[in-house]
């Protein structure tokens, strides 16, 4: 399956010397990411998100600094999510009992129980890829050998604020 996947340069790096990139948690999100490693039964400390190339995306990724990186990925390293539900999860884990991502509190209104248990079904559920509005998909590493192609992005913010730089001082 062909993914395509923002990532800084330092995992570039990484790759174009042969080892395997494996993400490292963000602790911000630690809770979050650990529930969806045990939904979808991961076996990494934090998972690696990416679009799959020519289907709708809901978000761009790319962030200052960043790359593109295209990967030709083997299905069965996949796990697709439905975007739209990811982000209902990341909205309803605030109303999650401590420490157990599978149960609301007593006390939560923002969302029913049977909406969030149908949100964690979704997101534990595997279908093809056409079964699929606008699918995230979801790894465990990015593995060298699934490098197909990289695009530094020449607008980044610090391509925009260099430029601004020169033109002010009339060298462009």
């Amino acid at each position: 399956m062909t993914l395509q996947t923002y990532q800084s340069q330092l995992v570039l790096r990484t790759l174009k010397s042969g080892k395997t990139y494996r993400a490292k948690p963000n602790l911000k999100l630690q809770g979050e990411y650990e529930a969806l490693i045990d939904l979808l039964g991961l076996h990494c400390e934090c998972p690696v998100f990416a679009v799959v190339k020519g289907r709708r995306q809901n978000t761009g990724g790319r962030v200052s600094g960043s790359v593109r990186l295209t990967l030709e990925v083997p299905d069965d390293q996949v796990h697709l999510t439905e975007y739209g539900v990811w982000a209902d999860f990341l909205y309803a884990y605030k109303y999650t009992k401590p420490g157990n991502y599978r149960a609301l509190r007593a006390d939560c209104v923002e969302i029913t129980f049977r909406r969030y248990n149908e949100i964690l079904t979704d997101l534990r559920s595997q279908r093809p890829l056409s079964k699929y509005h606008c699918p995230q998909a979801v790894l465990e590493k990015i593995d060298p050998a699934w490098l197909k192609e990289v695009k530094i992005p020449k607008d980044t913010i610090f391509t925009q604020l260099g430029d601004t730089i020169l033109k002010k001082l009339g060298r462009r």
